[in-house]
């Protein structure tokens, strides 16, 4: 039987709390050198990890040398490291096998979520939460679903739990009866009690993937092995898949040039240019009745978007000699999914759609879709083909230098969001190399390098 305060207090210890310069989340330790399981999208989007606190622990510690040493680009997963001198307490795993969910866990199981004690103290008042001694609040819930897919989150199944989940508390553990971790906090539906979690195998599955750098001829198969994916996720028109294995150094990088040249403009005289585009996409939220499903809304929405690389749109927000057309219809790719989305199943007021569409841009995945652009102009509806892969001593780490052989671009493709809008280069006579680093411990592609063949 769950007794939920022994069972809260036994694992409180192993939970930490994570704060980031955008925002806060949780971690669990799984092994007492340091090792800490979290979701990706609690580290990915911020600049630096401040700190990690621990107040379960007697007494409470915190740790500000903690750093990413792995993040599953597939699933919402991150493993980190907190660089400490006395062992830290480790949550026991329900499963640290590749195994079926059915395996360690029913419907109906009664299971625990734990917050953080300043995120939480309204569900104390209101006797759906139990406050601990560690700073923690308990919340008791049921597994509800065993297997729930949802691709926009991530790969593989989740399963459902009747808890609510409020922000702050991704990446914090879910408890069974025996006080283990079967899962992880993910994500929740706006109009749905509850909240969904990553199986705890699946964590598992992802510490098994992990790949092993520390040979350089081990860096070296994996590079290859990384732009092998990389081309086919290319010439096989997958284009997030490629994106998700691009650099997320060189994306803000791009991301940031891009928004800074926009902004420039927008505030200049482009603004009228934005309300007509808000205008346009408010006109297509209204027209329920028009569309069968929600796939046509958004096919309609990208049509749309598309017509924001024409030059004629361009001059009108200013940027028509400042920025190629496929980094303006990547921005507004963006702008516009998480304003759709905002309004039509958030149903959230015009002006909280805009500022949840500002926050978007500031996303990673959003960033990657900027940095996917450059790939798309350049090699359009080209096929690619590994030529080589060499291996480049570096200071503070290597690089791997992919060198490309392109053949029959065409110009343009809708294969992608931000569709390239200039026509193709003649690919022979270009030698096109990639740059790709160690980053999260795995290899990223940074950039595209075109050159003339020698």
């Amino acid at each position: 039987m769950l007794k939920p305060l022994a069972t809260a207090q036994a694992g409180v210890a192993s939970v930490g709390v994570i704060e980031t310069d955008v925002g806060r989340g949780l971690a669990f330790v799984v092994d007492e050198s340091g090792y800490l399981l979290t979701n990706r999208h609690v580290v990915e989007d911020a600049d630096h990890i401040e700190h990690i606190s621990f107040p379960g622990l007697n007494p409470a510690r915190t740790y500000s040398g903690v750093r990413i040493v792995f993040v599953d680009p597939e699933r919402d997963l991150a493993l980190l490291k907190v660089e400490t001198d006395a062992p830290l307490p480790s949550l026991p795993l329900a499963s640290a096998d590749q195994e079926p969910i059915g395996s360690y866990l029913e419907r109906a199981d009664r299971v625990m979520l734990l917050a953080a004690k300043r995120r939480a103290d309204e569900h104390v008042a209101r006797g759906d939460g139990r406050e601990l001694e560690s700073g923690f609040i308990a919340h008791l819930g049921r597994v509800r679903d065993l297997e729930v897919f949802n691709e926009s989150v991530g790969r593989g199944p989740y399963f459902g739990f009747s808890s609510a989940v409020e922000r702050g508390q991704s990446g914090g553990p879910v408890l069974d009866r025996y006080g283990r971790a079967v899962g992880i906090v993910t994500w929740t539906w706006k109009h749905r009690a509850g909240g969904y979690a990553i199986p705890i195998s699946s964590a598992a599955d992802m510490l098994s993937e992990r790949p092993q750098l520390d040979t350089r001829s081990q860096q070296l198969a994996r590079a290859k092995g990384r732009a092998e994916r990389f081309v086919a996720a290319l010439n096989g028109r997958q284009s997030e898949r490629a994106r998700l294995m691009l650099s997320p150094t060189h994306a803000r990088a791009v991301r940031s040039d891009t928004l800074s040249a926009l902004g420039e403009h927008i505030a200049d005289d482009g603004q009228g240019a934005v309300r007509q585009f808000v205008g346009a996409l408010e006109a297509l939220i209204g027209d329920t009745p028009e569309f069968k499903d929600d796939d046509e809304r958004f096919d309609a929405v990208l049509e749309l978007v598309l017509r924001t690389g024409a030059e004629e749109f361009r001059e009108a927000l200013g940027v028509d000699e400042a920025l190629p057309g496929d980094q303006v219809v990547s921005f507004f790719w963006e702008f516009a999914h998480a304003y759709v989305s905002a309004r039509h199943f958030g149903e959230l007021p015009v002006g909280d759609a805009v500022d949840a569409a500002l926050r978007r841009l500031q996303s990673l995945d959003a960033a990657r879709t900027f940095a996917f652009a450059d790939f798309s102009r350049r090699l359009a509806d080209a096929r690619v083909e590994i030529e080589k892969v060499e291996l480049i001593p570096g200071v503070y780490a290597p690089t791997a230098v992919v060198t490309l052989r392109a053949e029959g671009g065409r110009g343009r493709t809708r294969a992608l969001p931000q569709a390239s809008l200039t026509g193709a280069a003649r690919f022979e006579d270009r030698v096109h190399v990639l740059q790709m680093r160690l980053e999260w411990g795995d290899w990223y592609v940074a950039e595209l390098q075109t050159r003339a063949r020698g």
